[in-house]
């Protein structure tokens, strides 16, 4: 830095880009390359603010989830482990990742680190996307039989899934740290990091850590789809509810129709029907309970109060809405890293199809790190839980900001009021 110093000295008239060329000759920038360098610190502040953006949205998931009991579901467990991987993203892939934009590809920290970094960044991303593709089969799970999903998706199935994807995940990346090593060319400078380019490795850990997941996605949410639009076929022809109980070795079935009477007729003579009118309006609701032998009336009422049909539908219609949210969220990620994928596996096979690799590959990459930052905001567009939640965790970490969203809350809701219709009438509700 002396002689740097010196040769800037010497010349008093030199300009400043002249002397920065001199100054960092030693890492191989040109006059040119140190022009492309002048323009980095307004790229690096829209970087760091996208990492900072990921870092603090993330934990504002993983926070609300930890601290509200009403966040603290199966796919929101999902949700937290897809938020650590994000995190990890936002938090340490992102930041080197920076600096090696800032310092025009020189890497400064040493090869090791730059093994790790690279172990990370696939460790992240497959991550990532292996969490999307465990909650979608989850919302499949769901959608497709709301009523006894509860029970069958426990919390140790949760963990067991939660571990798979991480294990699967870990093992993909940082074993083949030695892989890399060995196709590594020997000659290459300890100031350059660059990830290897061994053709067997990019289209292996490309179809494992993105199109096998991408596949098994797509087919999960078209099956949701046609699920969901079946379900919702059901409920406007006549609202038909399915559930099984097994206690006292006996099971029960109840359907609700909406819109006149309908009769059923069993080969069994020990069949019992009920039927319940609504006083409130001139359109009656039918439940029909059909089971082996006759139960006193008081067990049926009891039963049919624990399966209350209204609560069952609105549990169908909040899987539903889930389940869009999170397509949402598979839809976005697929549009930021599809790009990268698709140019990681041109590189592979065929090396010359991609024009401007070294702008392109940058480009395609950072694509997919704002990925991790973009779901933590889609969660609070469209789900008002987390919406909520979020909103909470503000308020305590900026008082006065709470203080003013009460105030314009208390203004805009001095009166207001709304109706929710329900099968057969709509009552009236006041704020």
């Amino acid at each position: 830095m002396l002689n740097h110093a010196g040769a800037y000295n010497d010349t008093g008239n030199t300009s400043l880009l002249e002397y920065y060329d001199v100054a960092f000759n030693d890492t191989s920038f040109t006059k040119q390359g140190f022009t492309y360098e002048l323009k980095h610190p307004s790229i690096g502040i829209l970087l760091s603010v996208f990492s900072l953006i990921t870092i603090v949205g993330n934990i504002l998931v993983i926070v609300a989830v930890t601290r509200e009991i009403y966040l603290r579901t199966v796919t929101n467990y999902f949700i937290v482990s897809l938020a650590v991987a994000d995190l990890m993203v936002g938090g340490i892939v992102m930041p080197f990742s920076i600096s090696h934009e800032m310092t025009n590809n020189v890497w400064l920290y040493g090869p090791v680190w730059c093994d790790l970094w690279h172990s990370f960044d696939v460790l992240a991303s497959t991550a990532s996307i292996m969490n999307l593709c465990v909650i979608s089969l989850d919302r499949y799970w769901a959608i497709n039989d709301p009523i006894s999903y509860p029970i069958r998706m426990s919390s140790s199935k949760v963990s067991l899934l939660i571990t798979g994807v991480w294990l699967c995940s870990a093992t993909i990346s940082f074993p083949a740290i030695a892989w890399w090593r060995a196709v590594t060319p020997p000659d290459l400078p300890s100031n350059q990091c660059i990830f290897t380019e061994d053709t067997g490795y990019l289209i292996f850990s490309s179809c494992v850590s993105f199109y096998c997941p991408l596949i098994i996605m797509l087919f999960v949410y078209y099956k949701i789809y046609k699920a969901a639009v079946a379900q919702t076929r059901s409920i406007k022809m006549g609202c038909k509810v399915m559930m099984s109980s097994s206690m006292d070795g006996e099971a029960m079935t109840l359907r609700m129709h909406r819109g006149g009477r309908k009769r059923t007729t069993h080969e069994n003579d020990t069949s019992a029907e009920r039927n319940a009118s609504d006083s409130d309006s001139g359109s009656p609701a039918h439940l029909v309970r059909a089971q082996a032998g006759e139960r006193p009336t008081k067990f049926i009422t009891k039963r049919l109060r624990h399966f209350a049909i209204s609560k069952k539908l609105s549990k169908i219609a909040k899987e539903q809405k889930a389940a869009k949210t999170l397509g949402i969220v598979v839809g976005v990620f697929i549009l930021c890293w599809l790009p990268f994928f698709i140019t990681n596996l041109l590189l592979a096979l065929c090396k010359t199809c991609v024009v401007y690799p070294e702008v392109l590959f940058p480009v395609f990459t950072w694509f997919g790190y704002i990925n991790s930052g973009m779901n933590p905001i889609i969660y609070a567009l469209s789900m008002r839980d987390f919406r909520r939640a979020f909103s909470k965790i503000i308020f305590i970490c900026c008082p006065k900001y709470g203080v003013i969203r009460r105030q314009t809350a208390n203004d805009n809701n001095t009166s207001t009021s709304f109706t929710v219709s329900t099968v057969d009438r709509t009552v009236p509700y006041k704020l």
